[in-house]
């Protein structure tokens, strides 16, 4: 038995780093932080900054406390490195245990990666092992929220958030006639993930370019309500047992205006076929990306059956996404010269930066803002269905913006929904669209008195902690208003450490949809709860991950008029 050891990091010589401040300059308006950014917040509660609209202060902040880079030559940061216990110590099994343990007989076969990864937090603690099995990614995992500051603060200026492997091949191997040189924001590293990222940043991450889309986006929520009277029972008023497919197809409907500023017709019976392609092959590919990647398999030695059916699945999202594009961009080659910059969609502002980053990235918004987005849907919905006393307390707030069910939602008027914005955040507490974050340690680190070298590919468990009383007391009740100021006192979820409530990232590397995906739904559930009382009468609503959490049941919501 090895008694782990402690470890303090001898945090000196902290370097500014210019490329790291760029991006997340270009994520926060330097006069005015959004009460979004949480983390951001923290900090400046730690300076003691009064002021929300000093760009001396914010640049200040960053230069202080939002570097990404430790001096790792220190004497004293190598001595406790040498100290600390090697890696093939860190407790786990070893990968023929493991093996036989997934198999028939064995006590984590027919386990979900969330069973399995508890059993191994009761079994080895806050930090342990996967094994690396036929080429399949090995990892540490921990679940201590020290650790995933320490991690997110060392992961230096062009951060390695580990890309899938499956989808790198297919985009530069099997497909580079569309994809030439990029592999996409989520799966690029280094300096071609930095180029790509501060190109695209200034039409992503401004809070200005998020609001513009919100009367569009919101013609596309009142589409969906009318969607729900049409597709209901009209006896019972419950929603058919295909709804998720409704809820995919408003999700792809809501991104395409955002990202082209095309309506696609998803939200109407006579819908096309190849949007249905589109949608079936995003959902396979997210399927069998994550049994490719994190579960045993020979694809990276000869064409498996299952990366036969993911080269499919990826070639109908690629073919379709591009079909989609290519029909936008032709509708902006007749559009008005001199039109308002604010009326461009995403595709056309990246066009004038770059072609190939505009197609690129419209094509990694159609795939990934679709079941991303309907399942944080999905969740928050199930949550005020089951919580009607908060479903009325939201429904209160959404009337004093929308007094009539026609009334429209603007940009001034979706500034003051703030039990609204606490009620998505707790449901992706309760439950988040993404189980963990992932870095590949920038540089040599000690966690918990382990050696991790620098590569490691390391998983931190926010999902587990976001649930637990330790930091959220009654973690297991939706209590949106523990997200809320109350007698000047700040928000009781705010006592929680910074580095866990991160449903979209944290850092350089944060999801650069997390404005866009926050207004889909945030419009969404305004326009659904303002039509109807949502209600569940079923058993226990759970979800299964697949790259991203999605339901596992049917929606079998109800919808009663008020």
């Amino acid at each position: 038995m090895f008694l782990r050891g402690t470890c303090k990091f001898h945090t000196i010589n902290i370097r500014y780093q210019n490329s790291a401040l760029r991006l997340l300059s270009s994520q926060v308006q330097t006069n005015n932080v959004s009460s979004d950014d949480e983390y951001l917040l923290y900090l400046k509660s730690q300076l003691n900054l009064k002021s929300r609209d000093s760009t001396f202060e914010i640049h200040k902040l960053n230069d202080k406390l939002q570097t990404n880079s430790i001096d790792i030559t220190s004497k004293g940061f190598e001595t406790d490195y040498k100290n600390a216990l090697p890696y093939s110590k860190i407790p786990g099994p070893s990968a023929f245990t493991f093996l036989r343990s997934v198999l028939p007989g064995g006590k984590y076969c027919g386990k979900n990666i969330d069973e399995v990864s508890k059993e191994f937090r009761r079994e080895y603690g806050d930090l342990y092992k996967f094994p690396s099995i036929f080429g399949s990614q090995g990892f540490v995992a921990t679940n201590k929220p020290e650790d995933f500051q320490t991690i997110f603060r060392t992961e230096g200026h062009w951060p390695d958030r580990t890309e899938l492997k499956t989808i790198v091949y297919y985009r530069t191997k099997i497909r580079p006639d569309i994809f030439g040189k990029y592999s996409g924001l989520a799966n690029s590293q280094g300096k071609e993930w930095g180029d790509f990222r501060s190109a695209v940043n200034p039409a992503m991450m401004h809070p200005k370019n998020t609001k513009i889309y919100i009367p569009k986006v919101d013609e596309v929520a009142t589409d969906f309500v009318n969607r729900i009277h049409q597709i209901r029972d009209p006896k019972t008023k419950e929603a058919p047992e295909n709804f998720s497919n409704d809820l995919n197809r408003w999700a792809l409907e809501a991104v395409s205006v955002i990202a082209m500023d095309t309506r696609l017709g998803l939200l109407h019976d006579k819908h096309d076929k190849r949007s249905a392609k589109l949608i079936q092959g995003a959902k396979d590919a997210f399927k069998l990306s994550f049994d490719l990647e994190f579960k045993p398999s020979l694809w990276k030695f000869f064409s498996t059956p299952q990366f036969k059916k993911l080269i499919e699945a990826l070639d109908a999202v690629t073919d379709v996404s591009c079909e989609i594009i290519d029909e936008a961009q032709e509708q902006l080659k007749n559009k008005p010269r001199g039109s308002p910059s604010d009326e461009e969609s995403v595709l056309e502002k990246l066009l004038q930066i770059d072609p190939l980053i505009a197609k690129v990235m419209a094509i990694d918004m159609l795939f990934g803002g679709m079941d991303t987005t309907s399942s944080t849907a999905t969740s928050l919905l199930y949550f005020l269905a089951k919580n009607p006393e908060k479903q009325e307390i939201l429904r209160k707030e959404i009337m004093t913006i929308l007094p009539s069910k026609d009334s429209l939602l603007t940009v001034e008027n979706m500034k003051n929904v703030p039990y609204l914005r606490a009620c998505l955040k707790e449901s992706l507490r309760m439950f988040p669209t993404v189980g963990v974050n992932v870095r590949r340690a920038g540089q040599n680190l000690v966690l918990q008195g382990y050696q991790i070298p620098k590569g490691t590919m390391i998983t931190m468990g926010t999902n587990m902690l976001q649930n637990e009383d330790k930091y959220y007391p009654n973690a297991d009740k939706f209590e949106p208003e523990r997200w809320l100021k109350k007698d000047g006192l700040p928000a009781p979820a705010k006592s929680a450490h910074p580095f866990i409530f991160l449903p979209f990232g944290f850092g350089p590397r944060m999801c650069a949809g997390k404005r866009f995906a926050e207004m889909e739904i945030e419009t969404l559930i305004a326009r659904i709860i303002r039509n109807f009382q949502v209600e569940w009468h079923h058993p226990d609503l759970k979800f299964v991950f697949t790259s991203v959490y999605v339901p596992a049941d049917k929606l079998l919501f109800t919808f009663k008029d008020i």
